[in-house]
């Protein structure tokens, strides 16, 4: 019989390499316009560079010590090292939520109509990128120095009187900081409620602009389908997607580590389960983003036939 340890090592093998490779070329992908190509570039490759970065640095923290652990490698990692670890993930963890939200926010004001109230902000947003950056970098490695403190390397197997419990590392409190963590939990999702919040009002506003744009575009063509011939539709409908599979997986993986959190008996496998939704992703994004960019060089089997509906489509806008 198969051992779970096998199952989940081969789940996240699998895992971190479509995720490890897809972000990879896609951060490569953006690198290589903005230095070689810079006439193709976008404001967005800047934000979607970082996304892709922030999931590199989660998958090589979160997921190759499962995968080391669930092949049979313990204590592979002191105290010093499970520190390092911990803290490295929790602040590209908390990158990776700040930045999906910008990426967002910046859809929004891309595809709002230019006479709107956001007419300015969307000419001046993109100079602020860096400062962006910046902010969310110094934050999150300020609210996620207290993990350094209470994060040690996990000696006794058997032992579930620590605060948290994983395979790699425990939250160990000392009996004047246990009034803290609660404190200290309830924190760091604040932070992340606020970010989730700004990707809900940006999300709301870009389906309402997708249905007013499906209805234009159906009194015009009588038909639906030429909405996809727009790449800010395309472009918005991948970012609300991600966004969605980004909130979906996020609550799952934080409910697993709030259920562990407050209940009595520590388990690590429910640590086994958190790290496999924390992983997903990151996984999926690149194969997310993949599919809205063009400047990604796709094969034409049948090159005429391509040519030649793409000059239908043209005459029937000249012609409708």
């Amino acid at each position: 019989m198969v051992s779970s340890e096998l199952i989940f090592g081969v789940a996240f093998f699998f895992q971190c390499a479509i995720g490890f490779v897809g972000n990879s070329l896609l951060f490569m992908l953006y690198v290589f316009i903005s230095f070689k190509k810079p006439q193709q570039k976008k404001p967005m490759d800047l934000i979607l560079a970082h996304l892709t970065f922030a999931n590199m640095v989660t998958l090589f923290t979160r997921s190759i010590p499962e995968i080391m652990f669930s092949f049979g490698m313990r204590h592979f990692l002191d105290d010093l090292g499970c520190k390092a670890l911990m803290y490295i993930y929790r602040v590209a963890r908390g990158l990776s939520v700040c930045t999906t939200s910008l990426l967002s926010m910046f859809q929004c004001l891309i595809v709002s109509p230019y006479n709107s109230v956001w007419a300015s902000i969307k000419v001046r947003a993109p100079k602020y990128i860096l400062h962006y950056f910046l902010f969310f970098w110094v934050t999150n490695a300020l609210i996620y120095i207290r993990v350094i403190e209470v994060t040690e390397a996990r000696k006794n197997y058997t032992d579930s009187a620590y605060y948290y419990i994983s395979n790699i590392y425990v939250v160990s409190l000392k009996e004047n900081d246990s009034q803290f963590m609660p404190a200290f939990v309830f924190g760091m999702i604040f932070h992340d409620l606020i970010f989730h919040f700004l990707m809900g009002l940006s999300s709301t506003y870009m389906v309402f602009l997708l249905y007013r744009h499906r209805k234009q575009v159906q009194n015009i063509y009588r038909s639906s389908h030429s909405a996809k011939t727009f790449p800010e539709v395309k472009a918005t409908q991948t970012i609300l997607l991600l966004v969605t599979c980004f909130v979906l997986f996020y609550w799952l993986n934080n409910s697993v580590i709030l259920y562990q959190l407050f209940t009595f008996a520590k388990d690590a496998e429910f640590d086994t389960i958190s790290s496999f939704f924390c992983a997903c992703f990151p996984a999926l994004c690149p194969l997310l983003l993949t599919g809205s960019e063009n400047r990604i060089p796709k094969p034409h089997c049948i090159p005429g036939k391509t040519q030649r509906s793409h000059k239908a489509f043209r005459d029937a806008l000249v012609n409708p």
